[in-house]
Parts: C-alpha cells; sequence; structure tokens
C-alpha cells in the first residue's frame, strides 16, 4: 500500500524526530539531569585532569575511551551531551520508523504515526531536556525491543538490536542489566506467538551475553592496574554504603566503628561524604560500615516485612493516578501507569476478540505470556523498591521496557484485530494529548528552578575562573545544593549543555565522592603538587568552600584529633551563599 512505503515511513519517522526535537528547542535549554553527568563529562572533556580521561568510572571502557577521543579532536564542543541528545533522537526515529512499516492498514498506519509522536510528547516529555545516562541506556533497551518485535525473516532488526543493546550496556551497565529480563521476556513473547525463527532469537541472546562478556573482559584489562583494582573496589563500596546502606550514628554504635579504627571526627566524613579528606579511609572502612548497617537494617525490619512494605508502595505506584507537580519529586508514575494499563487491557481484548478470528490456544498463550510479562515487572519493581533506588532514571525505563513490549504485542495482533487495536491507540493518543499541558509545566518550573539554582553555581564557577592561581575543595552537598540559602523552588546543582562551553583544566576538586580517591584524583592532585588532600588544605593558595550557613567545625575537630593546631577563617563569600575558608596553622 502506498501509504506504507519506505519512502513515506521514512519522512514520517523523520517528522515526529524533528517535532520532539523543536518541542524540546521551544520548552528550553538542554541540562544535563543530574551532578553526576557533569563530573563523568569533566573527567571524559579533560576539565578535570587536563586531558580527556577515556577512564571514565560510571561507564564501560570502550565507549567512554572513544568519547574521550572525541575531545581530544575538538575540545570546543560539548561531545557528551551530543552522544546522549543524538542517541535519543536516534531511538525517537527508530521506534517510529519500525511501527510504521508494521502498519499495513492506513488507519493504523495514521494512529501509530500520531501515538509515537504524542507519546514522546506527553510521556517521556521532560527526559528530552533533562537528560541522563541511564535513562537514556534504558530508552536504547527499549528501541532494542521494538526492532525485536517488529523483526522479519532476512531483515537486519537483530543485528541493530544487539547493536543498540551493546551501545546501552557500555553506556551504563547496571541500568542494562536490569532492563534485560524484559528484553528476555520479549524475545521469547515473539517467538512463542510467531513459532518462528527459533535459532535467529537463541543467536541474539547468544550474542547478548558474548557483548556482555567481551565488554567486562576489555574493560577489566583498562582497569587492571594495581591502583584502578583498588580503587574499583573502594568505588564498590562507596555505592553500597551510599546508594543503598546509611551510615549507623556514632554515639549509638561506637564500638563498632572503634572496632574498625574510625573516630568520630572521621565517621563525621563518611555522614558528609567528605572522605576524601582522611587518606586512611579506604575500602575496607566503607565495606565494613556497609555490611554492619546491613546487619542492622535486617535486624530492625526483616526481610520479609521489607518484602510486605515493598508490595503496598508498588501496589500505591500502580494505581495512583495524578499530574506531575515537578519533573522528579515527589513519584512521578503518572502518566507512564495508565499508558501500560491500557496497554494491558487492550492487548488482553484483542487476543481474544473478535470472536471469529480467534484460535483458542493462541489466545490462552497470549493471556499467559502477558502474565509472565506481568510478573517479570512485579518482581523487578519490588527488587529496586526493596533496595531504596527508585528514582525517576530507573522507574520510566523500566515502564518503558513494559510498554514497549505491550506495543510489540498489540502490532504482532494488529491485522486480525483491527478495531481494538485502534481503540487501544486511540486511548494511548488521548491519554498523552491530556499530558502534554503538565508536561510543559513540569517543564517551565524545572527550568525556572535550574535558572535559580545557576545564578547560584555560575557566580561560584565565575570566582573559580577569577582565582586560578588558587585551587579549591569543595564540600560534597555544597557542591550538590546551597542548603538553607537556596532560593524558593530551587533545585540541586546541574549544568546547561552546550551553552558556555569550558572543557579547561578545573582548579577545583569535591572532598568525596564517586571519583574521590581514584588514580585519577591522584593524577589531578600531582599536577598541582599536592601529595594529600589533608596536606594540600594547608598551603597558602588552597582554599575550602562550603555553604555558609553550616558548620564548619568538623573540620577543626578532623585537623584536631590529628595533632595539628589550626584555625579556620572566612575569607570570602560567594553569591551569598557559599563561605571560602582559609585553614591555617596556628603559630
Amino acid at each position: 500500500m502506498g501509504n506504507t512505503s519506505k519512502s513515506l515511513n521514512l519522512k514520517g519517522s523523520a517528522a515526529v524526530a524533528f517535532l520532539v526535537m523543536l518541542f524540546n528547542a521551544i520548552g528550553g535549554d538542554y541540562f544535563f539531569d543530574l551532578n553526576d553527568d557533569v563530573l563523568m563529562k569533566d573527567i571524559l572533556s579533560g576539565a578535570y585532569t587536563g586531558v580527556p580521561e577515556g577512564h571514565n568510572i560510571q561507564m564501560l571502557y570502550p565507549i567512554s575511551a572513544l568519547i574521550s577521543v572525541l575531545y581530544r579532536i575538538s575540545g570546543a564542543l560539548d561531545w557528551y551531551g551530543i552522544f546522549l541528545c543524538l542517541l535519543q533522537a536516534l531511538c525517537v526515529f527508530i521506534i517510529t520508523y519500525k511501527i510504521l512499516e508494521i502498519s499495513k492498514d492506513n488507519k493504523l498506519w495514521l494512529m501509530s504515526l500520531a501515538s509515537s509522536l504524542f507519546l514522546m510528547l506527553g510521556v517521556i516529555g521532560a527526559h528530552f531536556l533533562f537528560v541522563q545516562y541511564t535513562f537514556t541506556c534504558g530508552f536504547l533497551s527499549a528501541t532494542a525491543v521494538i526492532l525485536i518485535f517488529t523483526h522479519k525473516e532476512k531483515d537486519k532488526n537483530l543485528y541493530l538490536a544487539a547493536v543498540l543493546i551493546a551501545i546501552a550496556y557500555l553506556l551504563r551497565s547496571e541500568m542494562l542489566l536490569l532492563t534485560l529480563p524484559v528484553v528476555m521476556v520479549g524475545i521469547l513473547i515473539k517467538w512463542a506467538l510467531t513459532g518462528k525463527e527459533f535459532m535467529n532469537y537463541l543467536k541474539l541472546l547468544i550474542s547478548i551475553a558474548l557483548i556482555i562478556v567481551a565488554s567486562q573482559v576489555i574493560h577489566k584489562v583498562a582497569y587492571s592496574s594495581t591502583d584502578w583494582k583498588d580503587f574499583t573496589d573502594l568505588f564498590n563500596a562507596r555505592t553500597e554504603l551510599y546508594d543503598f546502606q546509611y551510615i549507623p550514628d556514632y554515639a549509638e554504635n561506637k564500638e563498632f566503628y572503634e572496632s574498625i579504627g574510625l573516630s568520630e571526627s572521621e565517621q563525621h566524613l563518611l555522614v558528609n561524604y567528605n572522605f576524601g579528606l582522611d587518606d586512611e579511609i579506604n575500602a575496607d572502612t566503607l565495606w565494613a560500615v556497609a555490611e554492619y548497617a546491613d546487619k542492622l537494617k535486617t535486624d530492625e525490619i526483616p526481610l520479609p516485612a521489607q518484602l510486605r512494605q515493598a508490595a503496598g508502595k508498588y501496589l500505591y505506584r500502580l494505581r495512583q493516578v495524578s499530574y506531575q507537580k515537578s519533573f522528579e519529586y515527589p513519584m512521578t508514575d503518572f502518566p507512564w501507569n495508565l499508558v501500560a494499563f491500557i496497554l494491558y487491557v487492550g492487548v488482553f481484548l484483542m487476543y481474544l476478540f473478535p470472536k471469529n478470528n480467534r484460535e483458542k490456544k493462541t489466545s490462552l498463550l497470549a493471556i499467559a505470556l502477558l502474565a509472565l510479562l506481568f510478573a517479570c515487572r512485579t518482581t523487578l519493581w519490588l527488587y529496586i523498591i526493596v533496595r531504596g533506588r527508585d528514582p525517576i532514571r530507573i522507574t520510566h525505563p523500566m515502564y518503558l521496557m513494559e510498554i514497549v513490549v505491550l506495543l510489540g504485542m498489540l502490532y504482532l495482533r494488529a491485522e486480525k484485530s483491527l478495531k481494538i487495536a485502534l481503540g487501544t491507540l486511540a486511548a494511548l493518543i488521548i491519554v498523552s494529548l491530556v499530558s502534554i499541558p503538565n508536561q510543559v509545566f513540569v517543564l517551565k518550573a524545572e527550568m525556572a528552578s535550574r535558572e535559580k539554582m545557576r545564578q547560584h553555581y555560575d557566580a561560584l564557577y565565575d570566582y573559580f575562573a577569577d582565582n586560578k592561581d588558587n585551587f579549591y575543595f569543595i564540600d560534597v552537598y555544597t557542591s550538590v545544593s546551597c542548603g538553607e540559602d537556596m532560593a524558593e523552588g530551587e533545585t540541586f546543582f546541574s549544568e546547561k549543555m552546550f551553552k558556555n562551553v569550558d572543557n579547561t583544566y578545573a582548579n577545583h576538586d569535591l572532598m568525596g565522592g564517586w571519583a574521590s580517591k581514584s588514580p585519577l584524583t591522584e593524577k589531578k592532585f600531582k599536577a598541582f603538587g599536592f601529595d594529600s588532600m589533608q596536606d594540600a588544605i594547608l598551603l597558602d593558595n588552597v582554599y575550602v568552600v562550603q555553604n555558609k550557613s553550616e558548620d564548619i567545625e568538623w573540620l577543626t575537630d578532623y585537623y584536631t584529633e590529628k595533632g595539628y593546631d589550626i584555625g579556620v577563617t572566612q575569607v570570602d563569600t560567594v553569591a551569598d551563599a557559599f563561605g571560602i575558608y582559609k585553614v591555617s596553622l596556628n603559630d
């Protein structure tokens, strides 16, 4: 049919991708969603160590090395931001093209075009402007699922799906592994409902396994030096402690802390995340605290009770329907959960009706596969809720994975149950259209919030640039927010993409965080002539930055306990929010 020609599919897909990007351009500036992406960009670009680094820490080595090479070619461009945005645009194009390609009926083609556009705008929406590598990984994985469901014999879909999964794994391995069970369920559903190409799908699964193994081998070789191995252990311990556990109170657990040789002032460095100050805090220290905290948590709330609590939260999030009040918090499940619900109902009905075109075995099989998909998503959701890590950069990709599998099932059945398919897509379009004004509200509110944040942090980073002969160690939580000096509605620190790109060597560093104590930190310190943070802070041209509203007595306590007689003086204030402190030895 003319409407489903390759040329028209290409034009329709390009139009959707263009309109999504246009919507974004009208909505405001592109931002790295979180400060993590900013530090990753600084490492890749050379702003952190002075040279673009392939050892990005958060990504697997092959892809971070590639991006660092681009920065070596031209350091004036925001390659990391360009890379993430291009991947998202590619996902929009591929998803749209593939569902148009499989839509043989004219009405279905038009509804598919409209549903793709409005789902991108009304559901994914703000993620296109507040870009985060974890969400992008999930988007790539979801696109691979669409390729699998629209695969036909002798096309290249499965090859492209494997490539996207490879990129996703290199970009954010943990997120890809979290989505992988849904990918596998999708492969099973496609094979079970078509009964064809078992060997090709088996080859795809083997390819995915080989991709994961090969990526890990290359990554481990790149990080095989003793320094990187030691840091990787510390990084994993830090992740467990700060992302999944907590730091027990010192007074209530003094005996434990003394048993691992951690004083109260040193424990406070864990609390305020500034553990980079103390060279004696290592991976063993963080593992010990994490394991102790896990034991306390398990003793306080047994696993069965944790599962019951998680089940309650899970069921609430399934049925909770209300407009988003902000981009991330409070929890933002709508319209994702409603879209998934509509698809479950629509697909269920499609495999039951019309009766004259129904095969009993196929219907029962489809219902069983729907149940399997729901069981898979339930297991994954309970896992992330129990672990206490359910931000939208994780939950929204999980919804997206579920949605694309359901869409795949819809299109497999669309020819035999066209009216219900059209009705289901119409319902999706309505929900998405209704959600677009809310997405616009969220975008405007988040942009305003980030502009307030930039007024503070632009001033701080301008201050660093104006004092290039000095070096500044920033309290970790100060690097994220202004604390009590935050303006009403101000959000946490992030950075604009593509504007005022400055990848020059930065004369500042965090006092802790996920890159602290890495070989990159050592490289940066050596470039400035530092042996350690503890000693460097005592030098004449080195300063500490902290929110002026916060007490800095913790720093005095630490040095006093280490045997130093020091004084801490506030020598400057920036943006009426940040205190610049000089730590000096008393005569």
